[in-house]
């Protein structure tokens, strides 16, 4: 089994162990490392890895987009929509411009909302499958 192989089956297994409502704050946890590996490539100028990076971004942040309910999400789905559309519209101006400002103003929001969700999940599921903290967590 490759590398590439075993990651993939890895995070596979992460995902389907994981509860519902823990999928979300998963999401976030692979935004954070797409914004935060798109940092550490501009800064080495690694321009085609930027790119992979942030593009990655911008799908989680679409599909995150895609799983609000505005019927019954009311309000806060309404401003969760208006910040998603933000994110993406900031990381193709920051994959244009390479705004390490920008990038990191969004990384503590988009980290902000993650311990948000995380907390959230935390009361409605009693506790996170399997004892397991969140990959979020772990890396702090």
């Amino acid at each position: 089994m490759t590398y590439g192989t075993f990651t993939a089956k890895y995070l596979e297994n992460d995902v389907l162990s994981r509860s519902r409502e823990m999928l979300i704050p998963l999401m976030y946890e692979h935004l954070l490392a797409h914004l935060r590996r798109a940092k550490i490539q501009i800064e080495q100028k690694d321009l085609e890895g930027k790119g992979e990076s942030i593009g990655r971004a911008t799908t989680i942040v679409t599909e995150l987009l895609a799983t609000l309910d505005m019927e019954r999400g009311g309000e806060i789905a309404n401003r969760l929509a208006a910040l998603y559309t933000f994110f993406s519209s900031e990381l193709l101006r920051i994959g244009k411009t390479l705004d390490l400002k920008s990038l990191e103003k969004i990384t503590v929001m988009v980290s902000d909302l993650h311990e948000s969700w995380l907390a959230i999940a935390k009361e409605q599921a009693g506790r996170i499958p399997d004892g397991r903290d969140s990959l979020y967590e772990r890396r702090r």
